[in-house]
């Protein structure tokens, strides 16, 4: 283990519904996915189909270019409270990375647009290929089959590394980093998840609401409640 400062922390943060207002996926087929589309993610949601199984599905009834998708994705709104939150753990001191069962492309997209060019991202890698696209998933693990980033290894990773993590999330594929983080802010479905399981959680709509509980900061809750 590499030796951290006491106190040291991370904050590890969901991307899609979490950092942006907008399911960024489901915004993509809602506009440009064909009907099957919506029976491969009900599939996903039943735990019958894995991300990358899910994501090759749907991209494959897409007719629109790449250059379409990418002027789809200047719609996708980030929560008003994401400058804040970056500003905030750069402030003071905090490691901020983005884990997210999505993809690298429209992540660094938005973040580029948005003037954050430089965080960490674990997330799927899509190229675009002259007939359909091809999925890869970098952070696969074994523990997590129907995921193509394993969230709970990367935090893991971090604690490894001497940091107290505080996950950030909002929906499905974040229920297995609950029981790993050492913290847990959670809005939506997470947060209906670790309340209905008895996990402790802090709750928040948006992320400026989220920093105002944090106060001075993740620490402070850190052995607190919800």
């Amino acid at each position: 283990m590499t030796n951290r400062p006491e106190g040291a922390l991370a904050v590890l943060c969901d991307f899609d519904g979490t950092i942006t207002v907008d399911e960024t996926l489901g915004f993509l087929y809602e506009r440009f996915a064909g009907p099957e589309c919506q029976d491969l993610v009900q599939g996903w949601i039943r735990g019958e189909l894995t991300t990358p199984q899910e994501m090759r599905g749907c991209f494959a009834s897409m007719k629109a270019t790449r250059a379409e998708l990418e002027a789809a994705l200047q719609g996708v709104r980030v929560d008003p409270g994401f400058p804040g939150l970056v500003q905030f753990c750069r402030h003071q001191g905090y490691q901020l990375a983005i884990l997210s069962d999505g993809l690298m492309w429209y992540i660094r997209l938005i973040l580029d647009r948005e003037g954050f060019p430089d965080l960490p991202v674990f997330a799927n890698e899509i190229l675009f290929l002259t007939q359909g696209v091809e999925i890869r998933s970098p952070w696969y693990d074994p523990e997590t089959p129907r995921r193509g980033v394993s969230k709970p290894a990367i935090i893991r990773k971090y604690q490894a590394e001497g940091y107290r993590v505080v996950f950030v999330g909002d929906g499905l594929s974040d229920v297995e980093a609950v029981g790993v983080a050492d913290r847990v802010c959670a809005r939506g479905q997470l947060l209906d998840y670790c309340q209905e399981r008895g996990f402790p959680a802090i709750g928040f709509s948006r992320l400026g609401d989220l920093l105002e509980k944090w106060g001075s900061g993740p620490n402070a809750t850190m052995s607190g409640g919800g």
